[in-house]
């Protein structure tokens, strides 16, 4: 595959380019868009434990993407995006952007509100 991305076995990079988005082997800038349930604990308090049950039901209504994608969180330094990602090892083209660009580039390839007008600094 271009850029060296090849299909993911465990652990995701994404891979923008133009309007589609793949995901490869890597190092964990891409997951499929999954949270843990656990029980009480100096980290984990009654708060995020409800918060984590409501996130959990919205994600699981949101209807299978027709093409086959994976609901997927994307990782940036700026943040997290929901997005569908193509995790079957597809061709990815040369200059893809990827997390290896800098944020300008990433904040422009997923269309960020805010960020690729600033420069990628803040929203």
């Amino acid at each position: 595959m271009g850029n060296g991305i090849t299909a993911c076995k465990g652990t995701c990079d994404y891979a923008i380019s133009n309007d589609a988005a793949a995901c490869g082997d890597g190092t964990g800038t891409c997951a499929t868009a999954q949270l843990l349930e656990a029980e009480p604990s100096g980290f984990h308090d009654e708060n995020l434990i409800a918060a984590t049950q409501q996130i959990r039901a919205i994600l699981a209504a949101i209807p299978p993407d027709a093409a086959g994608r994976k609901l997927s969180f994307i990782r940036t330094n700026m943040g997290e995006l929901l997005a569908w990602m193509d995790h079957s090892g597809a061709e990815v083209p040369e200059g893809a952007v990827t997390a290896e660009d800098d944020d300008a580039t990433i904040a422009q390839a997923l269309r960020l509100k805010g960020y690729a007008a600033a420069g990628a600094g803040t929203a």
